[in-house]
C-alpha cells in the first residue's frame, strides 16, 4: 500500500508528464557542420523500468528531465535537438546509438537517476568513454554537468570510466555502441533516489525541471551556444581542456592504500572525539568517510571527505553510553573501502 507521500509523488509526476510538449521523432538528417546536433537519450523505457526504489520507476523521471532539457536547449541558436525516443517503448542501446548516428549527432547524453545496493551513497556522477578523443570530449562535457549539480547543492561523485570484463571496451552499452560509431556519449546520473541527502531533488516537478534546465545549460556552455534572444552568450566560454590519453583510462579496482586515524582530543564530558584522518589512494580521490564506535558492528552515514586533501580533521559525536574504540573507513571514487587503525578511548 502506498503511503500518502508516495501518492503525492505519483500525482505531481503525472501532472509533469501531461504538461510536457512531447514531439514526434524527426525522420530527416541534419548537417552537423551547419549546427550542433545533440541527441538526448532518456534512459530505460518499455519493459526496462530502471530503478524501482520509488513508486514511479526511473524511466519516467528520465523522460521528464529529457523533455525539459530539450525544451531549454531549443532556446539556443544553431542547435538541433533530438530524443532517441519520446514514447515509453523498448529500445536497445544499439538502436539508440544507431539513431544518434542517423542524425549525425555531435554528442549523445544518456539521462539517468541512481541507486546503491546499500542505499548509503548520495550525489551525482557521470560515466564517460575510456579512450582517445572520445574520453577527452566526454570528460570535458561531464565536468560542465557536475558543476551545474554542485550549484544545486548535490555532492559531486566524480567523472568515471568503467571497462568491460574483456578489458578492451567500455562496460556501459550506450557508451560502447556510440563509440563504435565515433559519437561521444556520456551517462549522467543526476542523483541517488534512495538516499535522504538527495530525495528532495526528486519530489516536485519544479526540481525535475531544474535538472532539465541545468542539463541544457551544461551542454550550451560546452558547445559555446548563444540563446535566440541574445541574453545568454557562451560563445567566449572555454570548457575544461582535457588532454587525449595515450592509453585506455581504466577504472580504479583497488581500495585506498592507507588510512590512519589519530586522536587529537576526547571530551569525555561532552562525548566528542576530535580526530585527524589521513587517507592515500594513488589511482583515485577519496570522497567519503564513515566511522564506528562499536567495533565495526554498525557504521555512521557517509560523510564527505575534504575535497582534494589527503588529511582532514573531524569531530565525532560519540553519543551516550560507554564507548571504548573508534574506527574509520575511507571510500575512494569507485566506492572501494579501507579501514583505519582502531583508536582506543580508554
Amino acid at each position: 500500500m502506498k503511503t500518502l507521500s508516495q501518492k503525492i509523488i505519483v500525482y505531481i509526476l503525472c501532472i509533469a508528464m501531461t504538461a510536457l510538449p512531447f514531439s514526434v521523432l524527426p525522420i530527416f538528417k541534419v548537417n552537423a557542420a551547419e549546427s550542433v546536433v545533440v541527441v538526448i537519450d532518456p534512459g530505460h523505457g518499455g519493459n526496462n523500468l530502471g530503478t524501482e526504489y520509488l513508486p514511479i520507476p526511473e524511466k519516467t523521471y528520465n523522460m521528464i528531465v529529457a523533455q525539459y532539457m530539450k525544451e531549454q536547449l531549443e532556446q539556443y541558436q544553431n542547435v538541433q535537438v533530438y530524443l532517441t525516443h519520446t514514447e515509453d517503448i523498448d529500445m536497445s542501446l544499439k538502436e539508440r546509438a544507431e539513431f544518434a548516428a542517423s542524425v549525425n549527432a555531435d554528442f549523445l547524453f544518456s539521462l539517468h537517476f541512481n541507486m546503491s545496493l546499500s542505499h548509503s551513497l548520495y550525489g551525482s556522477e557521470v560515466w564517460v568513454p575510456s579512450t582517445g578523443q572520445l574520453y577527452s570530449q566526454g570528460y570535458s562535457a561531464a565536468n560542465e554537468f557536475l558543476m551545474q549539480f554542485e550549484e544545486m547543492g548535490l555532492f559531486n561523485r566524480g567523472i568515471k570510466t568503467r571497462i568491460g570484463k574483456n578489458g578492451k571496451s567500455d562496460y556501459y552499452g550506450i557508451i560502447r555502441e556510440s563509440s563504435i560509431r565515433g559519437i561521444p556519449a556520456i551517462i549522467v546520473e543526476h542523483c541517488h533516489v534512495d538516499n535522504i541527502n538527495d530525495e528532495a531533488y526528486m519530489q516536485s516537478p519544479e526540481m525535475l525541471k531544474e535538472f532539465g534546465v541545468r542539463d541544457a545549460e551544461a551542454v550550451a556552455r560546452y558547445f559555446g551556444l548563444v540563446s535566440k534572444d541574445g541574453k545568454t552568450d557562451y560563445s567566449g566560454y572555454a570548457p575544461l581542456a582535457v588532454p587525449v590519453p595515450a592509453e585506455r583510462v581504466c577504472n580504479d579496482t583497488t581500495a585506498p592504500l592507507y588510512v590512519n586515524a589519530s586522536l587529537l582530543k576526547y571530551d569525555r564530558t561532552g562525548k566528542y572525539a576530535t580526530v585527524e584522518l589521513t587517507a592515500v589512494d594513488e589511482e583515485s580521490v577519496i570522497q567519503y568517510y564513515s566511522y564506528s564506535y562499536d567495533n565495526g558492528l554498525t557504521w555512521s552515514a557517509l560523510q564527505p571527505w575534504a575535497k582534494g586533501s589527503p588529511t582532514m580533521t573531524v569531530s565525532v559525536n560519540m553519543g551516550y553510553g560507554k564507548k571504548d574504540t573508534l574506527i574509520f573507513r575511507a571510500y575512494n571514487l569507485y566506492d572501494r573501502i579501507t579501514e583505519s587503525n582502531t583508536i582506543s578511548l580508554n
